[in-house]
């Protein structure tokens, strides 16, 4: 009975280990096909654009732009922090070529432009008026949420400490009270 017991417990963790493999590998294929499907929609996409620009000059003999083109030059200005240019590029990208495989990529980064932009002007707001504004400390709040949000964890925390200390009696300093202990706890785990 005993071999029994112990050969069927060998088994159940012969039987864990093995299930805890096939997680591991699941994740492993499920990483790969994720990388799969990017790449698939960026051919899609550079198929499409061929095709948009065959379609093109078989009706006049003017010099098309490609879909994807827009697209990177569009990319390369928030890459080069030029927010606004961006945000042009991607918007005449997703209204051009609204069935184009990176227009939810284009929609998104639209949005990131406008926290990196928000980021720009609440700096404005801390620089140029610190002495005479009351909205200094809520400037720099947005400042702090807007590089969360920008995954600038460390300049948020720098900004959610400065609060702290500058404005002890604020709204914005239990805000930034409660931001700072959520880092924390997320860090430990």
């Amino acid at each position: 009975m005993q071999i029994q017991n112990k050969e069927l417990r060998e088994n159940q963790f012969d039987l864990y280990t093995k299930a805890d493999s096939t997680y591991v590998m699941f994740d492993v294929f499920s990483a790969s096909l994720q990388d799969l499907q990017n790449k698939i929609s960026v051919l899609s996409q550079a198929i499409h654009d061929l095709k948009v620009v065959t379609d093109k000059r078989s009706k006049s003999n003017d010099q098309s732009v490609l879909p994807s083109f827009i697209y990177q030059n569009a990319y390369g200005d928030y890459l080069m922090a030029k927010f606004d240019l961006a945000y042009s590029g991607f918007q005449s990208f997703a209204d051009k070529y609204p069935n184009a495989e990176l227009v939810p990529q284009a929609q998104f980064y639209m949005g990131e432009c406008f926290y990196s932009m928000s980021l720009e002007e609440y700096k404005k707001v801390e620089q140029r008026y610190k002495k005479r504004s009351d909205l200094v400390s809520s400037a720099r709040l947005k400042i702090a949420l807007c590089c969360q949000k920008l995954d600038k964890n460390e300049e948020a925390i720098r900004m959610f400490s400065s609060i702290i200390k500058d404005f002890p009696q604020s709204p914005e300093s239990l805000t930034a009270k409660e931001s700072i202990e959520i880092y924390n706890n997320a860090q430990k785990r």
